[in-house]
């Protein structure tokens, strides 16, 4: 799937609620409800069996989304090793944003802010998409495995010729370039963690999966 060819599911109150719909019509036939107890969460819907949740979807919003996660896997706590800096590890996802450019960076401006001069982001899943499409979020083939057979990667343009050196003209190492459109994206579905948003690569009940809340439309 390439990334002119996705359309990006607003996430909803309905989508997830059919999701629980789905799940608990597929459980065999339970006691009436007043021989069994019921949970139901504060943030969202439970549905609850004799023994345990059978589902579980809760919603939460995010007032500030000037920083967004993209996370590599559906994995909330597994750091990778760093492909350019050997012995240094990764954080389990990518911190996205996007810079105003006509923010006044003087330190009067910011007031302690350290996210001053960052632009709110109205679409964090269409964010996120854009960094999966040009490569970004499989540093060192961390997300090889999530590629499907046959899909077809663009080519990493040539390492350049020549001398490279860094910003102080010192002798540095050379990448081959691999940033550009064209890198698979997969189904990606918003959600909250630690009161950020994350974006997580998934079915439309990951979030609930990984028992963090859906990201509030």
């Amino acid at each position: 799937m390439k990334f002119s060819d996705i359309q990006y599911p607003a996430e909803t109150r309905q989508v997830a609620r059919d999701a629980v719909v789905r799940e608990a019509a597929a459980q065999p036939r339970r006691s009436p409800w007043w021989r069994r107890p019921v949970a139901l969460s504060l943030a969202g819907l439970a549905l609850a069996g004799s023994t345990a949740a059978v589902a579980y979807v809760a919603f939460a919003p995010v007032e500030d989304k000037r920083d967004i996660r993209c996370y590599y896997r559906a994995d909330l706590t597994t750091t990778y090793p760093s492909p350019h800096s050997p012995g240094d590890r990764m954080q389990p996802y990518l911190l996205a944003g996007a810079m105003d450019e006509g923010f006044d960076y003087d330190a009067g401006a910011r007031q302690g802010d350290s996210q001053a001069g960052k632009q709110q982001i109205a679409d964090p899943v269409g964010l996120c998409a854009f960094n999966w499409d040009q490569g970004l979020m499989n540093p060192g083939g961390i997300t090889d495995d999530l590629i499907p057979p046959g899909y077809k990667e663009p080519a990493p343009a040539p390492a350049p010729t020549g001398t490279v050196t860094d910003d102080q003209g010192n002798p540095a190492t050379a990448f081959p370039n691999t940033f550009g459109p064209g890198h698979f994206v997969p189904d990606l579905r918003a959600c909250v963690v630690d009161n950020t948003v994350a974006v997580i690569p998934g079915p439309a009940d990951v979030c609930s999966r990984l028992g963090i809340p859906v990201l509030e439309s």
